[in-house]
């Protein structure tokens, strides 16, 4: 049996799909795509019954602002996605003009695109799980966007960190995991199975607006397994495992036994430049000795990590081609990253292991030209 990462984008999973001897426990390819659209989406929340901002669908080729969209700008930017965005959000625009929005157009002319009013608040992600028979919630996270300093643009997911009722009341955490469930109620209508998220505010009343659905793994899910395990529940791993292989899905999600999260963290630095990518930190665990030196020390888990203690994932091996906004390293703690708003803020501890794992692409020094005159 194998599992991959993004059934709709992962095409190092899918030669396994028909493999008898390595069965793929993924959703039918059709489903997983038809979920990540994102202008799909837009049906699946109205009959879940789940609050999404106002849009409209432009169709390909489309030159002209819709009166509708120009009275949305008028009192506020507007949000423009692709039908499949990729996983580090270079398919979202956020647009505040007329004038923008039909350049942004011409750049995206040949699909249709989704244009939304734009709610602000608190951008979450909640995890959860499509069995056969039910659909499991789990843990709901604070999703850090578009944080300049670790080398990404509007829109683009860097980091995570978990909540629970000391964070956010928790009528609103009970809603937001309703939400997840209702639409995770509908993906199971359509065949879907397996581990999936919703992204969504939090506006200032308390009220959930999804906004996007994730059909695979979201990268916040091993702090989520994190929690899980140290309650002694199935992670969503093996939830997502039962649900391929059994009727039944004999599991509690972690927020229904108890909703209060540690405050498990990570974030995500990218190269902000082209070039090769430098030589990164071995994966594993690191102790901030001093100012600015970090050591390599034994390996631990999560929950166990001291306070000046962080793991660090390298994404990017030495001398691969890389391109601004993609990842170079996950880096997880045991506390948290970043302030608890929108935009958020990161934490002097985090802006300390930036500084240290900053990633910066390397340029080859190019071939030296013959001056004019000279024998080439």
């Amino acid at each position: 049996m194998s599992v991959t990462f993004a059934p709709e984008h992962d095409g190092a999973g899918r030669p396994w799909e028909d493999d008898p001897d390595a069965r793929l426990l993924a959703p039918a390819r059709s489903v997983a795509e038809w979920a990540a659209d994102k202008i799909n989406a837009v049906a699946i929340f109205r009959a879940a019954g789940v609050r999404a901002p106002a849009s409209v669908v432009l169709q390909a080729g489309a030159t002209a602002v819709p009166d509708e969209v120009s009275g949305w700008l008028r009192d506020g930017p507007v949000v423009l996605q692709r039908p499949a965005n990729n996983l580090i959000g270079r398919g979202t625009r956020l647009v505040c003009s007329d004038g923008e929005l039909v350049e942004a157009l011409a750049d995206w002319s040949g699909e249709p695109l989704k244009v939304s009013r734009h709610v602000p608040g608190l951008p979450i992600t909640v995890s959860g799980c499509v069995g056969r028979d039910v659909t499991v919630v789990s843990g709901v996270s604070q999703q850090l966007v578009g944080i300049a300093e670790l080398g990404v643009g509007w829109g683009a997911h860097c980091g995570n960190q978990l909540l629970g009722d000391a964070d956010v009341p928790a009528e609103v955490l009970s809603r937001a995991r309703a939400a997840c469930h209702a639409v995770g109620e509908r993906l199971r209508a359509r065949g879907f199975l397996g581990v999936f998220g919703i992204d969504a505010v939090l506006d200032r009343d308390g009220r959930v607006w999804v906004i996007e659905i994730n059909p695979r793994f979201q990268t916040v899910v091993s702090l989520v397994h994190a929690v899980e395990v140290e309650r002694g529940l199935l992670p969503l791993l093996g939830t997502h495992v039962l649900a391929n292989l059994t009727p039944l899905t004999p599991v509690l999600a972690a927020g229904d036994r108890d909703p209060s999260s540690p405050p498990f963290s990570q974030f995500v630095a990218h190269f902000s430049d082209t070039g090769l990518a430098p030589r990164l930190p071995e994966t594993g665990c690191y102790r901030m000795v001093a100012p600015g030196v970090v050591r390599r020390v034994a390996d631990r888990a999560l929950s166990r990590l001291g306070p000046d203690e962080a793991l660090v994932w390298a994404h990017a091996g030495e001398g691969d081609v890389v391109e601004p906004g993609d990842e170079a390293v996950l880096v997880q703690f045991g506390r948290r990253v970043a302030t608890l708003e929108h935009p958020p803020r990161l934490t002097a501890d985090a802006r300390a292991w930036l500084d240290v794992l900053r990633p910066t692409a390397q340029h080859p020094r190019p071939l030296a030209q013959p001056s004019p005159g000279r024998d080439r």
